[in-house]
């Protein structure tokens, strides 16, 4: 039956979907705003052009037209930034989304990487290495001393020698 209503869209497909609704909102308001815009100037200018011939009653219906086409520029601007903070959201969305799944990855790899270690057999080596460290260590600690001591004697002798 999937096939008469379309498969099923993943999250990421919605994702961006929606977030190509929202641009388009947002692109519709910009432009709703700059009508209105347009329009408030040349209601300003109306309103001076009729100021200037004393049409009094006209000027007051046009500054409340005025005010009226202010306020929904202010509205439209709110609805802007509100539908940008979505847009913001459904990003941060998108990405957590693709952090999980790079975590999901990154599980399955350690998971591999635990099965194909030999703990008890990396412990011998472990334990077979330092052995050979502190042996390393023993010979190059007898060799230091004893060539320390091989030089206080040559100075002793040295010492010995010139002042007789």
């Amino acid at each position: 039956m999937s096939f008469l209503f379309g498969r099923k869209k993943t999250p990421e497909e919605l994702l961006k979907q929606n977030q190509r609704a929202l641009n388009r909102a947002i692109r519709d308001l910009d432009r709703e705003r700059t009508k209105l815009e347009q329009q408030e100037k040349k209601v300003i200018a109306d309103i001076k052009k009729m100021a200037k011939q004393g049409e009094m009653a006209a000027v007051k219906v046009m500054a409340k037209d005025l005010v009226r086409t202010r306020n929904y520029v202010k509205k439209f601007i709110m609805m802007k930034a509100n539908i940008q903070a979505v847009s913001l959201k459904v990003t941060t969305l998108k990405s957590q989304g693709a952090m999980a799944n790079a975590m999901k990855g990154v599980t399955k790899a350690m998971g591999a990487m635990n099965k194909q270690m030999n703990m008890p057999e990396m412990q011998k080596i472990m334990m077979e290495f330092e052995k050979q460290v502190i042996s390393v260590i023993l010979l190059i600690h007898s060799f230091i001393t004893s060539t320390i001591h091989s030089e206080n004697l040559l100075v002793t002798n040295m010492v010995a020698d010139e002042s007789q």
